[in-house]
């Protein structure tokens, strides 16, 4: 397959965004490779896994809207990121392109820092792609999962599609039900005063939310404030990285290094 120097990793997405570029070049820079990331802001998805191909690219990150739109032009695609039905890592191996969805290991690895999610009781809110990926793995965790949307049809079928319930509009969530909840919606995210889940709370939740700008959303403030445990989504946005780079390089990923870089580009972007 055609090589590069140094050896070429990047991101395709709709418009470049710095953070993944940070994230991965402060851990190829720790593990002493000559690796370099790249953002690329694509607008043709068919022909940006084409120049994977073409340049020897050895592993692309894949940012919306192209986390499906990628998957038909891949030679393989991992179970785990058919079952979500989003692509977004793709690993050139010998020229072979498969794809993979580390977005639930993140959720999976960060959630874990607080709580063993295997038994538990976990509340999703979201129908989108981060909570399709939340979703499937807490499952995969042995978590029972519920899963609360504003659209009963998009909630609905994200739940009938993973296995797991739908339990209605947020209107319907109690906090008592659960020992877990989950804010896979964009809300909050760069919105520090939008908190889905205002007033809903309570102080024995472990509350994730996976929007990670800012590092503390409205929603991890007031449960802080409850005396909840809480999760960052800049954890789960970092575990999904280390993945990344354990794919990419076959080393164990520096995650120290990675979340310093990660937390000073967001100060830096006044994020």
């Amino acid at each position: 397959m055609p090589r590069s120097i140094p050896t070429l990793c990047g991101s395709i997405m709709g418009e470049p965004f710095s953070l993944g570029e940070k994230i991965h070049n402060a851990a190829y820079q720790a593990l002493g490779l000559d690796y370099t990331f790249v953002c690329f802001g694509v607008e043709d998805p068919r022909n940006a896994v084409q120049a994977i191909r073409t340049l020897g690219v050895r592993g692309m990150n894949v940012s919306m809207p192209y986390k499906s739109a990628v998957m038909p032009y891949l030679d393989a695609i991992d179970e785990s990121a058919r079952a979500i039905g989003a692509v977004n890592t793709i690993d050139n191996r010998d020229g072979v392109l498969t794809g993979y969805n580390t977005d639930y290991l993140g959720a999976v690895r960060a959630l874990r820092e607080a709580i063993h999610p295997a038994g538990k009781r976990v509340a999703v809110i979201g129908a989108g792609g981060a909570a399709k990926a939340v979703v499937y793995g807490c499952r995969q965790a042995g978590a029972q999962v519920k899963v609360f949307n504003r659209s009963a049809e998009r909630g609905k079928a994200l739940a009938d599609a993973l296995g797991v319930d739908f339990g209605g509009s947020l209107d319907e969530f109690e906090a008592q039900a659960f020992d877990i909840v989950i804010n896979a919606t964009s809300a909050g995210f760069k919105q520090p005063d939008v908190n889905p889940l205002d007033g809903r709370l309570a102080p024995h939740l472990i509350v994730m939310d996976v929007a990670f700008l800012p590092v503390e959303t409205a929603l991890l403030r007031q449960a802080r404030q409850l005396g909840c445990a809480t999760v960052a989504g800049t954890r789960m946005l970092v575990h999904q990285a280390c993945r990344q780079i354990e794919l990419y390089t076959g080393h164990d990923a520096p995650i120290d290094v990675m979340e310093r870089a990660m937390l000073h580009e967001i100060e830096r972007l006044h994020l």
